[in-house]
């Protein structure tokens, strides 16, 4: 997927596939609906990391200036 310079994306992994919402960081309202989607992945238990540098980083908040950010579900060790 190509990606302008202002484009950041959201991929969610899943049960579902790779969903990937992308959005401008710059753009409040686009923003405000990934950020939404973040925010009741976590609450359902999902982890994210940031991967736009490396080594990437676990995230518990949203960051809109992360160009990449990747959410799962928790792993199950055992």
């Amino acid at each position: 997927m190509a990606k302008s310079p202002k484009t950041h994306v959201l991929r969610i992994l899943d049960a579902q596939g790779d969903t990937q919402l992308s959005f401008d960081p710059q753009n409040p309202n686009e923003v405000e609906e990934v950020e939404t989607r973040f925010r009741e992945l976590m609450e359902r238990g999902f982890t994210a990391f940031d991967v736009s540098t490396r080594p990437g980083r676990v995230m518990k908040t949203f960051d809109p200036h992360a160009s990449e950010t990747i959410v799962t579900p928790r792993f199950a060790g055992g």
